[in-house]
């Protein structure tokens, strides 16, 4: 790749990536549109009708000069840091950080207030890339197209891509008029709605720009078009879209979230894989591994019910040797009055489930062979709490924050870190766990009381909760840490990056989480993407087979009925985890091709879905899901060298025939899956 920087004669510095050069270039057919988008309390904004919109090209951003540009080397770390100035003594450095061989870039700002005098940010630019495409002289009609990943409830990395015409996102006749689609998310559930990514394709020129922005507040999308030039930028959100804005008295700084970026000649999945190396590079050692772990997790089984008696009919019946860790979900601090799902905040061990103490069920744990692991949503205060009018709760207006049955924690307040630190962290310590799960049902909205404004006071909220995620890795050794909110809502890269397992999703049972989690292997590292395989001991054995074989798009995590199962069928369940554990190395390195019909209804799933993932030692994984089909479905997938089949894990015969690069199954009946293990 290379950054360029394009310089105007008002000295506006403005800022792009292209893969390494081979065409003649077009950067003139469009007007300056500064690397830093940047504008304060009684700033002008653009004309053409900008106002309430966006702040895209304000006035203060136009008034940014150039200063200085230097380009240091710290090992194999290659930053170019461009600053640029207003006359009213707005310094912005404007950061490009290149690490090794990794295929992407980490792109930042900082802002300085050199002025005598306060200033009020209302909105600042993480990024923005200018004058997409460079590669016509015209404005590029009917070759542009806006790549975005939406996302629900269950229902999360939905990909989407849109023409910018149909965006309405060509240039008016007059060069008059800002055409903006602004896009992002409000709160503390950041991946709801959308997830913080974009990507701008030239699809004559097979030209992808990508961009993940590592933002766990409220966050925002711009493409914005003024003239022939089409620009992408991102950030916080700004005071319009996230009431947000930021006092920086005299000589204060104030750094924006990362943003990913890369530009390649390649398509959407291949894009989003080279998003993922900077991921890559901020693995915890112990995450550098090509093992990975298989998960039990009761909360599927004893739907909130973890009793000690429960666990240890659980374990009964679990294989020796088979799961890592073992997973005690909500419910363990149930109060026998008014339950366990909305007493969160007290976090007391129900003693009429642990009669014997919750001690003495991780050494149960411990002696079947596994890791003990425990649920917490440590940053919320249920209805039914003690807690529940306690004055360290985040406020809004002076009044306590309530979202459905939930309210909040600030956690910017040291007394709280202080009943956290005794209620999780020394609970961890003092009971042996070693795993995690750290669960967030609901969001702050728009934001808190506590800072200048809403915005900043949620961001700085959301900030400190990933501190105490921070802290908690340091003062319990070993520690596993797996984040979920509601199953996807935090799946944004900085959460993830704290994380050992990310919760894909919560449908927990449904037959549409091999779409969901195929979806979000261009999202999320799969050897973190964490998915349920949820076994019902009235399962037939291809729907175990279908269950199990989605849990293969990333660490496997059984729940379910399994002491209700046959031994035949859980025989079978085990031959799968057995299955995935060989195939692991695969699942954590590699680079998935898939295939298939688009499913236009997750709920209604039609065809078939088949991925084909190379690992990094030439070993192939194919998974294969059967959906709702007539007659008998022939699957043919291609292979891209000679391999002969080392495993197999289906239930029945699926006539698997390996001829020279093609890899063709047969299905009879519907909802029905296989995995295989080439070599």
């Amino acid at each position: 790749m290379e950054a360029v920087y394009l310089f105007s004669e008002e000295g506006t510095v403005s800022f792009t990536l292209i893969p390494q050069r081979e065409d003649e270039l077009f950067f003139d057919k469009a007007g300056a549109d500064p690397l830093v988008q940047i504008s304060c309390t009684g700033d002008a904004t653009s004309i053409g009708f900008a106002a309430g919109e966006t702040r895209h090209n304000s006035a203060l951003t136009m008034s940014m000069k150039y200063v200085s540009q230097d380009v240091t080397t710290r090992g194999d770390t290659t930053i170019i840091e461009t600053v640029v100035q207003s006359a009213e003594g707005i310094r912005v450095s404007h950061f490009v950080e290149s690490i090794g061989s990794q295929r992407s870039v980490v792109v930042y700002s900082k802002v300085h207030n050199c002025a005598e005098t306060p200033v009020m940010i209302e909105a600042v630019s993480s990024l923005n890339l200018c004058g997409l495409t460079p590669y016509t002289p015209d404005e590029g009609r009917g070759r542009l197209k806006l790549h975005r990943f939406r996302s629900r409830w269950s229902a999360e990395g939905r990909h989407e891509v849109r023409s910018i015409e149909d965006l309405l996102l060509e240039n008016s006749w007059a060069d008059f008029a800002v055409r903006c689609e602004k896009f992002g998310t409000t709160g503390s559930m950041p991946v709801r709605g959308f997830f913080p990514f974009a990507a701008i394709e030239d699809n004559a020129k097979q030209i992808i720009w990508a961009v993940s922005l590592a933002c766990s507040s409220s966050w925002q999308f711009e493409a914005v078009r003024i003239d022939k030039g089409l620009s992408l930028s991102c950030g916080l959100a700004d005071y319009e879209f996230g009431h947000w804005r930021k006092e920086l008295l005299s000589g204060e700084e104030f750094t924006t979230p990362e943003a990913y970026v890369t530009v390649a000649r390649c398509d959407i999945s291949e894009a989003c894989d080279r998003l993922l190396d900077i991921q890559k590079g901020r693995l915890l050692p112990k995450q550098h591994t090509e093992s990975l772990p298989a998960i039990f997790n009761e909360y599927c089984t004893t739907w909130g019910e973890p009793s000690e008696d429960n666990i240890k009919k659980i374990l009964s019946v679990l294989k020796p040797g088979q799961y890592e860790y073992f997973v005690i979900d909500a419910g363990w601090y149930a109060d026998s009055a008014v339950g366990w799902q909305d007493n969160m905040g007290d976090w007391n061990v129900a003693a009429y489930l642990f009669p014997n103490g919750i001690k003495n069920v991780v050494r149960m744990i411990n002696d079947a062979g596994m890791k003990a692991g425990i649920w917490f949503e440590l940053e919320v205060v249920g209805k039914d709490s003690e807690k529940a009018s306690d004055p360290h709760l985040l406020t809004r207006d002076g009044k306590i924050i309530i979202s459905g049955t939930r309210r909040f924690w600030d956690m910017r307040d040291g007394w709280v870190n202080e009943y956290l630190g005794t209620k999780v962290i020394d609970f961890l310590s003092d009971n042996g766990f070693k795993y995690i799960k750290i669960d967030y049902n609901d969001t702050i909205g728009i934001g808190c009381d506590g800072a200048e404004s809403i915005g900043e006071g949620l961001r700085q909220t959301v900030e400190a909760t990933k501190e105490f995620f921070k802290r908690i890795r340091r003062e319990v050794p070993d520690i596993a840490i797996e984040i979920c909110s509601s199953g996807g809502h935090r799946l944004e890269p900085s959460f993830m990056e704290l994380a050992d397992f990310l919760s894909f999703s919560d449908a927990h049972e449904e037959r549409e989480i091999p779409v969901i989690a195929a979806d979000l292997q261009n999202l999320v590292l799969p050897r973190k993407s964490q998915i349920w395989a949820v076994l019902r001991k009235d399962d037939e054995m291809k729907r175990i087979a279908y269950s199990v074989c989605a849990g293969m798009y990333g660490v496997l995590c059984i729940s379910g009925d399994v002491f209700g199962l046959s031994k035949e069928k859980l025989d079978f369940a085990d031959r799968g985890v057995g299955f995935y554990k060989r195939a692991s190395s695969v699942i954590a390195c590699g680079f998935t091709y898939r295939y298939g019909p688009f499913q236009y209804s997750n709920r209604d799933l039609r065809g078939f879905q088949a991925t084909v993932r190379y690992g990094c030692d030439r070993s192939v994984l194919v998974i294969v899901h059967a959906f709702r089909h007539d007659g008998n479905l022939i699957v043919t997938v291609p292979l891209d060298g000679d391999y002969s089949v080392a495993g197999v894990y289906e239930a029945g015969d699926h006539k698997i025939e390996l001829d020279g690069p093609f890899l063709t199954m047969e299905f009879e009946e519907s909802f029905d899956a296989v995995a295989i293990y080439l070599k």
